[in-house]
């Protein structure tokens, strides 16, 4: 969506519940300029670098990086070899990009998110694998066992540690 001063409005509300981390899934920064407001509160940028708040309240950011994958598409429907495909490249195919990870994360944090970002571009790790409980406490996903990609679209449920409810 893309509504500046709902966005903020959201970030704010949330903040004022207590919540301690924005992570933007919006269109504007907004909600990290809203975070920037309350010390204590950090962000996490989505979609782009949101590197203007380098100073401020945000650790990192999720980078969409769709344009290799648009052109890498639309050659395809050109010169005819056009597949439908379901399509997981993610930061493996540079598609996803973890940005810049701020000095307000810890060195040896940095360097352990670093790392898991580099051993899943290189399918050595999978976020998804078990032992993952659901949130109830039974068991979903054995030790070792990684969880297919239809399963993950199709999720329900929330694993442990995660508090709330799924919206009905």
């Amino acid at each position: 969506w893309f509504d500046p001063a709902k966005e903020a409005d959201a970030a704010k509300a949330l903040i004022d519940q207590g919540v301690d981390v924005i992570a933007a899934h919006t269109d504007s920064t907004a909600p990290l300029a809203e975070a920037a407001k309350t010390p204590g509160v950090i962000g996490f940028g989505q979609a782009s670098d949101m590197a203007e708040y380098k100073d401020g309240p945000r650790v990192s950011s999720i980078i969409d990086n769709w344009g290799p994958y648009y052109v890498k598409r639309v050659g395809a429907l050109l010169d005819g070899s056009y597949e439908q495909i379901d399509a997981w490249e993610g930061i493996a195919g540079g598609e996803v990009l973890i940005g810049e990870i701020t000095d307000a994360v810890p060195a040896d944090v940095k360097a352990e998110a670093e790392a898991l970002r580099d051993a899943i571009a290189a399918g050595t790790y999978h976020p998804f694998t078990g032992p993952i409980n659901k949130q109830d406490g039974s068991a979903w996903l054995a030790d070792g066992q990684t969880a297919p990609d239809g399963d993950l679209l199709g999720m329900g449920f929330y694993v442990e540690g995660i508090n709330g409810d799924i919206p009905q």
